[in-house]
C-alpha cells in the first residue's frame, strides 16, 4: 500500500514553498514536521542548506529592506517628477480650459495633481470641445447633447456674422441632404442659424480633412430651400438685411464624418479683399499693378486670344505668365521648345495669390503633346485642384501645352498663373522630370544619358 506516501503532501508542499520562496518553513511557524535541512524542493534548482536560526544572519523581518535608504515623496520639491501633474506652481499653459472646462481656476493639489474643483462648464454640443470636463465631446456626451445630435434643426446654435467655428459631425444624425452631395442620402449633419443685419455678401468657408459639404438654405428643415451648395470648400451669395439663413455641414457619403473649421463672414464687394466676386475677373488681395491682377480686379493677361488650337498657340516665352479660362469649353494652347535630346517639360498651374488652388476655387487640367500625340495629362497633382504635369526623356523639338477647366469644375471661369520650365539632361540642374543630372550624358557613372539613376546593377 502507498498510504504512507499519501500522508505527507500538504505539509511537504508547504515546506517546499517556504524553501523556494524565502518565507519561513512550517517548523519556524510552530509546525511539528521536521524535514531534513538539506532537502531539495520539488521543482527547485538549488539546494537550501541555510541554517534555521529564526531571524538570524541572512534573514530579516518581512517587509524590511536591509541597508535601503528611506524613500522620500518627491511631491513638494518644486520639480514636476514622473507621475505628477504639477508641483506647487502651474505652467501658464495649464488652465481649466486646457483641461476641458469652459472657465474657472485650476490649481495644484497637495498630492501634486491638478485640482479641478473650481473649474466649471456646460457642454455646448457644437464646438468640438469637452466643455464640462467629463471627457466626452459634443455628441459623445449623450446626457447633455442627445436632442441636438438627434435633430440638427431642433435647436441650431445662433452664430454671429463674423466668426470662426470649430465643430464635428461625428455621432450626429443624417436627416438633411445637400444638392452637391454624391448621394441623395448624405452623412451626419450640423446646422447653424445666422441672422443678417445689412445687405452684404455672405462668404462661408469650410475646411476639413474629411469629405464634407457646405450648403446654405433659408429653412433648416426644407432641403428645397437650399440657396447655394459646394462640395469644394466655399460658398458665396448675396444676403439681405433681416433674413435668416441656415448653414449646413454634412458628409458627402453616409460614412463621411469628422472635424471641421467654418469661417463665416459678411462683407461688401471691394476689389483687393482677396475674394473673387462675380463682378471681378480676379482678386489677389491687393490693388498692386503688374502682379497678374490689376487695381480694378481685371486679369493682366499674357495670352493672346484666340489660342484654342495648336496652330494658334501662344509662344510661351516668359514668366510670370497670366491667363484666364473663360468657360468650360475654353482651351488655351502654348508652344514650348526643347533644345536638346533628353529634355523635360514641367508645367504648373497656380492661382494669382488668392489661394484659389488651396480653396478648390479653380480646377485645371494640363495636357502635354508632341504634335498630336498626348504624352502626359494631369488634373490634381498640384496644390488643391491645380495641376502639375511632367514629361521627361524628350527628343529635341517643339511641344504643346494645353490648359482647360476640368470636367465638373466649379466655377468654370477663373484666372490662373502658368509656370512652364524646360530642363535639359546634362545641364547639371535636376528638374522634376529628372532623377539626377551630373552635368554630362555619359552612361555608367551613376546617372545615365537620360538622367536616370544607374548604379550598374
Amino acid at each position: 500500500m502507498r498510504t504512507g506516501l499519501w500522508l505527507l503532501p500538504l505539509a511537504y508542499l508547504a515546506a517546499s514553498f517556504a524553501c523556494s520562496s524565502g518565507h519561513k518553513r512550517p517548523s519556524d511557524l510552530g509546525g511539528g514536521l521536521d524535514l531534513d535541512r538539506g532537502h531539495v524542493d520539488a521543482g527547485a534548482s538549488t539546494i537550501d542548506e541555510t541554517p534555521d536560526t529564526g531571524n538570524g544572519p541572512g534573514e530579516t523581518e518581512p517587509g524590511a529592506d536591509a541597508g535601503a535608504a528611506p524613500v522620500e515623496d518627491p511631491c513638494g520639491n518644486g520639480v514636476v517628477d514622473p507621475g505628477e501633474d504639477c508641483d506647487g506652481t502651474l505652467d501658464v499653459a495649464q488652465t481649466c480650459r486646457a483641461r476641458g472646462f469652459d472657465s474657472g481656476s485650476l490649481s495644484c493639489g497637495a498630492d501634486c495633481r491638478f485640482e479641478t474643483s473650481a473649474c466649471s462648464g456646460t457642454e455646448s454640443c457644437f464646438d468640438g470641445r469637452d466643455n464640462d470636463g467629463d471627457g466626452l465631446v459634443d455628441c459623445a456626451d449623450s446626457a447633455e447633447c442627445a436632442a441636438s445630435c438627434t435633430d440638427p434643426c431642433a435647436s441650431p446654435p445662433l452664430i454671429a456674422e463674423n466668426v470662426t467655428i470649430n465643430g464635428s459631425t461625428r455621432g450626429r444624425s443624417s436627416l438633411l441632404a445637400a444638392s452637391c452631395s454624391q448621394l441623395d442620402t448624405t452623412g451626419p449633419d450640423v446646422a447653424y442659424e445666422l441672422h443678417i443685419s445689412q445687405d452684404a455678401k455672405l462668404d462661408v468657408r469650410l475646411t476639413s480633412t474629411q469629405a464634407l459639404n457646405l450648403s446654405v438654405r433659408s429653412s433648416c428643415t426644407d432641403d428645397a430651400s437650399e440657396l447655394s451648395c459646394s462640395s469644394q470648400t466655399r460658398v458665396t451669395l448675396d444676403a439681405h438685411a433681416g433674413d435668416v439663413y441656415y448653414l449646413v455641414v454634412d458628409g458627402d457619403y453616409t460614412t463621411d464624418a469628422g472635424d471641421y473649421v467654418l469661417d463665416v463672414h459678411t462683407r461688401q464687394v471691394v476689389c483687393g479683399d482677396g475674394v473673387r466676386d462675380s463682378t471681378e475677373r480676379c482678386d489677389d488681395g491687393n490693388t498692386t499693378a503688374g502682379d497678374g491682377c490689376s487695381a480694378s480686379c481685371n486679369v493682366e493677361s499674357s495670352e493672346q486670344e484666340p489660342n484654342g488650337q495648336r496652330n494658334s498657340a501662344d509662344d510661351y516665352d516668359h514668366t510670370p505668365w497670366f491667363a484666364r479660362i473663360s468657360s468650360a469649353t475654353d482651351r488655351d494652347y502654348y508652344s514650348v521648345t526643347v533644345p536638346d535630346d533628353g529634355g523635360s517639360i514641367v508645367v504648373h498651374t497656380l492661382d494669382l495669390g488668392d489661394n484659389a488652388c488651396a480653396y478648390n476655387l479653380m480646377d485645371t487640367v494640363v495636357d502635354i503633346f508632341e504634335n498630336t500625340t498626348l504624352l502626359v495629362s494631369d488634373d490634381d497633382s498640384g496644390v488643391g485642384k491645380c495641376s502639375l504635369a511632367v514629361a521627361s526623356g524628350l527628343a529635341a523639338g517643339d511641344y504643346y501645352v494645353r490648359v482647360t477647366a476640368a470636367d465638373g469644375a466649379s466655377p468654370t471661369s477663373f484666372p490662373y498663373k502658368l509656370d512652364i520650365s524646360v530642363g535639359v539632361c546634362g545641364d547639371g540642374e535636376v528638374t522634376l522630370g529628372e532623377e539626377c543630372d551630373d552635368g554630362n550624358l555619359i552612361d555608367g557613372d551613376g546617372c545615365d544619358s537620360s538622367c536616370v539613376l544607374d548604379f550598374g546593377g
